[in-house]
């Protein structure tokens, strides 16, 4: 959904655009949210200082991650590594083509209309529509990841 989210931008031209900056931003998101490391209401520090850290990622981390994983499920049997895979294959020509789109837009000044950038997007989407093919998920012209997921684990195993 957050990569598709970013189409309209890419064919813009826009790579200054907040949401292709905040997809490859490694402090985007909060993975796991900072809890209090108390002990029955009481901290146990020396410095009384509680709180948690927050583990923070981009949403590009996130989706190779499960992109890799989701992959690796759709096997046939366990003699075949995960590196042989049709579908570990297709994500990693995927993270290719978003790699190197990345190397172009996380600069600190991106070019505005940056021909490269919009080359890697459109040959990223075609091989991730092989990808969801191959994972059993509906392509990205289905209509489907048009609406807002929600990313906290637990909370809806549907994707409807």
């Amino acid at each position: 959904h957050k990569s598709l989210e970013r189409g309209p931008a890419v064919i813009k031209g826009d790579m200054n655009a907040p949401i292709i900056q905040t997809f490859f931003d490694e402090n985007g998101i909060v993975v796991v949210p900072a809890k209090r490391k108390d002990i029955n209401g009481s901290c146990t520090k020396k410095d009384n200082n509680c709180k948690g850290k927050e583990i923070r990622d981009s949403r590009y981390n996130d989706m190779k991650a499960t992109m890799y994983l989701l992959g690796n499920a759709f096997r046939i049997n366990q003699t075949k590594a995960p590196d042989n895979l049709p579908t570990v294959q297709a994500a990693k020509a995927f993270f290719k083509e978003l790699d190197a789109m990345a190397k172009t837009v996380t600069v600190k000044k991106p070019k505005t209309m940056d021909k490269e950038a919009i080359k890697h997007y459109a040959a990223g989407l075609d091989i991730l529509d092989t990808y969801l093919d191959l994972v059993e998920l509906p392509p990205t012209d289905s209509g489907h990841y048009e609406q807002e997921f929600d990313t906290l684990v637990g909370v809806s195993a549907r994707i409807t």
